[in-house]
């Protein structure tokens, strides 16, 4: 008897069923990708706020991707506009835990949110991803993302932590 393999299935995002893993993503999503920051519960409470708020926009898209009944990914987009886009599609986050990387899930959350912005009438998908991240750049260069900017920082010494003198 051949071994049927099921594919993972991807659902759009809800709260109760989804939520508290997601937030668990974000552990390695930010501490991964930003050295040195480090997620707190204060962090958590607001990245909660924003995903409560996403759910009840119609220009937010967010999907969950499920592998034999556990949570393994998720992405998040937008629709917004910039001074020079009028409608651009914008991945805030995608992430695919680690047992689930390299079988092309990420690739397929991507589409997801692309058909969902194509669909909404944008014709240019953008994301960030951090210089140190050479995984998650392969997979947007696969994918057919390419690099349009360069976002540079500088770090400004004399500055307090909560950004006041």
């Amino acid at each position: 008897m051949a071994v049927v393999e099921r594919l993972p299935k991807i659902k759009p995002f809800n709260w109760r069923d989804h939520g508290s893993r997601v937030l668990q993503f974000q552990y390695e999503v930010y501490e991964r990708n930003f050295p040195g920051f480090r997620v707190t519960q204060a962090f958590l409470a607001d990245y909660e706020r924003q995903l409560r708020q996403a759910i009840r926009n119609p220009f937010e898209g967010l999907w969950v991707l499920e592998e034999e009944g556990a949570l393994v990914g998720f992405v998040w987009a937008a629709i917004m506009a910039t001074l020079v886009d009028e409608r651009l599609g914008y991945v805030k986050n995608v992430y695919t835990a680690p047992v689930a990387r390299g079988k092309g899930y990420g690739a397929r959350l991507l589409a997801v949110a692309e058909d969902w912005m194509r669909s909404l009438g944008c014709p240019r998908a953008a994301l960030d991803v951090t210089a140190e991240n050479e995984t998650a750049m392969a997979l947007y260069r696969r994918s057919g993302y390419r690099i349009k900017r360069y976002r540079m920082e500088k770090e400004l010494t004399g500055v307090e932590e909560d950004g006041l003198l």
